[in-house]
């Protein structure tokens, strides 16, 4: 690999005179032809791993992405800030507008691509892109792919075959949030070897975290608006739920001091870009939003992020809070706690996973011949979400289910079941972990650390509420509140046993 080359493209396209920690080695391992697994600290720069290459291959580069709106904003950076010929495929372009694309493909007219896993397995497109010669597959967010992962997708699990039939080109798969099990899950799957593992610090030492226990409702509304009036900002505030988010976000536009608007997955997509991008341009101060909200978005200014309901696992909280502070300066993250939380996770997992009644009836459904319509699912109240869970395991985990040495058989409604139950199982465990994390007496910052593995423990001005933390510093400078640092005193313990009876 010419090294002088590779720093001259990246001073010319990005601006900068040295890599950060984790950059060089990820991007050297992949010009050799490996496949390599980053995992580098939310915003510690992941999309140069990919980006750079693309410029130094000879062929094109394939960005897998999970998102929409994350394509939409990342090629239109490329295009404007870099001058790096980019493009998307997503199910949000008509036939057209693809075709069009395909053809600029055809033409080498891009370097890189970012497509979403679903679009990548459509027969047209492998095609095409086997005509163009795939240099390097970049699978972004790639705790996607783990069935021991927080935000499993089943579309991604099948991309390691993707992968073979466009001529199994180098593969870097790149996240934040990855424990042990995960790593080695993403490694199996696209075999990475041990050596090809880069991992970089995960501790993001200019955000300070703090807790506080909430007894109403009203409270908590409250106190958030309070924190929003006075916080330096921009910000991020994150419910559970998208009633939360247009409850929140109305109430708050009636009276409040800050430009805020309300973000989830039930808006259509043109009004999510252009809150998105409203955000960006510094036209809003404040997102209230779901998790839909955030993947990606290189906004480094960010001051905040409010959990106004705990989140469902620690990697999720760790990924939401993680868009704190990218530009090095001080950052601040406040999750709030009650009771109710988990009655909300619970609901949600509940409506999640199906019932044993109900995959009898989606197994009779497939089995009538009947198309699976939106409105077929609506009658057995299965979600298109649950459908597609529903789809998967009775594809991939039947195919290779083996029959007991006994020869006794079972329905296939019922091992699909017990399937779905093992991922319900598995969410509830993840809940319990955040459970133990909100309840507990260490250091918030060393607690979520030592779960990723994660030894370095510094900080820059404030560690966390139970080491000690003046909230002032995170306030407008003409706020002059004084706010004690009172240790919050937990009167949840023997309601949260239930969930951790071994603890």
């Amino acid at each position: 690999m010419n090294k002088q080359l590779m720093y001259d493209r990246f001073k010319q396209h990005f601006g900068y005179d040295s890599f950060r920690p984790g950059q060089e080695s990820i991007i050297e391992r992949l010009m050799d032809g490996r496949n390599v697994l980053g995992l580098l600290a939310t915003g510690g720069g992941k999309s140069v791993t990919y980006q750079l290459p693309a410029l130094l291959l000879p062929g094109l580069t394939i960005v897998v992405s999970p998102l929409i709106s994350l394509m939409v904003d990342q090629v239109q950076q490329l295009r404007a800030r870099k001058k790096i010929p980019a493009t998307y495929l997503n199910s949000m372009q008509d036939a057209t507008e693809s075709r069009e694309i395909l053809k600029g493909i055809s033409e080498g007219a891009y370097k890189l691509l970012y497509v979403s896993p679903e679009k990548l397995q459509q027969p047209y497109v492998q095609h095409v892109l086997n005509r163009a010669k795939v240099s390097l597959i970049a699978i972004d967010e790639a705790h996607c792919i783990s069935q021991w992962g927080h935000d499993f997708r089943t579309d991604y699990l099948r991309l390691p075959e993707v992968v073979k039939q466009l001529g199994a080109p180098p593969v870097l798969a790149v996240t934040a949030t990855a424990t042990t099990a995960v790593r080695e899950e993403i490694c199996r799957l696209f075999s990475i070897e041990k050596e090809d593992v880069v991992i970089k610090s995960l501790n993001r030492s200019n955000i300070a975290y703090d807790l506080i226990e909430v007894t109403d409702e009203s409270e908590r509304r409250l106190f958030v608006f309070d924190q929003i009036d006075r916080l330096q900002g921009p910000g991020i505030v994150y419910c559970s739920t998208r009633q939360a988010v247009d409850v929140l976000a109305a109430s708050y536009q009636l009276d409040g001091k800050r430009r805020v608007h309300g973000y989830h997955g039930g808006m259509n997509s043109m009004e999510r870009m252009l809150i998105q991008s409203q955000f960006l341009a510094g036209e809003l101060d404040v997102i209230i939003a779901t998790n839909a909200f955030g993947m990606g978005i290189d906004k480094p200014d960010i001051r905040y992020v409010i959990h106004y309901q705990m989140p469902a696992s620690l990697e999720a909280y760790a990924q939401e809070i993680g868009r704190i502070g990218r530009d090095g300066m001080p950052g601040y993250a406040l999750l709030l706690f009650s009771w109710d939380d988990l009655q909300i996770h619970h609901h949600m997992l509940d409506k999640e996973y199906p019932t044993q009644a109900q995959v009898q009836k989606y197994e009779q459904l497939c089995n009538s011949g009947v198309p699976l319509t939106s409105e077929a699912l609506a009658m057995m109240d299965i979600s298109e979400e649950m459908s597609a869970l529903l789809a998967f395991y009775t594809e991939r985990v039947l195919s290779t289910y083996e029959v007991a040495a006994t020869g006794e058989s079972y329905p296939k409604a019922q091992i699909i079941w017990q399937e779905t139950e093992k991922r319900k199982s598995f969410k509830q465990k993840k809940l319990a972990e955040m459970v133990s994390y909100v309840r507990g007496e260490s250091c918030l910052r060393t607690s979520i650390n030592t779960y990723f593995g994660e030894a370095d423990k510094r900080f820059d001005r404030y560690c966390c509420t139970r080491c000690g933390l003046s909230k002032n510093a995170y306030f407008q400078t003409n706020d002059k509140t004084i706010v004690k640092n009172d240790q919050s005193k937990w009167n949840l313990r023997q309601a949260l046993d239930t969930l951790l009876p071994n603890k």
